[in-house]
């Protein structure tokens, strides 16, 4: 399994099919230890940074209030709770 692509320059969906693809490789059981090793500090980098982007969208989406007539607002950044 290639792991030569930069995971910061990974958009959400490419990283989370590599993350599924190791995790199938790492339930097969066929793997040196190494190998397990190496793809298992790869998935846990792709998880990491894939929770970064969901909660990057995450905020975006609190910052959106929704109007009694069916229009939203953009909250500012300092009203938006965590």
């Amino acid at each position: 399994m290639p792991m030569e692509k930069n995971i910061e320059s990974m958009e959400f969906e490419e990283a989370l099919d590599e993350l599924e693809k190791i995790v199938k490789a790492l339930d097969e059981g066929r793997l040196s230890l190494k190998e397990a090793s190496d793809l298992y500090i790869r998935g846990m980098q792709l998880k990491n940074h894939c929770t970064k982007l969901l909660e990057t969208v995450e905020l975006k989406l609190n910052q959106i209030s929704p109007r009694e007539n069916g229009t939203v607002n953009m909250v500012e950044r300092e009203e938006v709770n965590i």
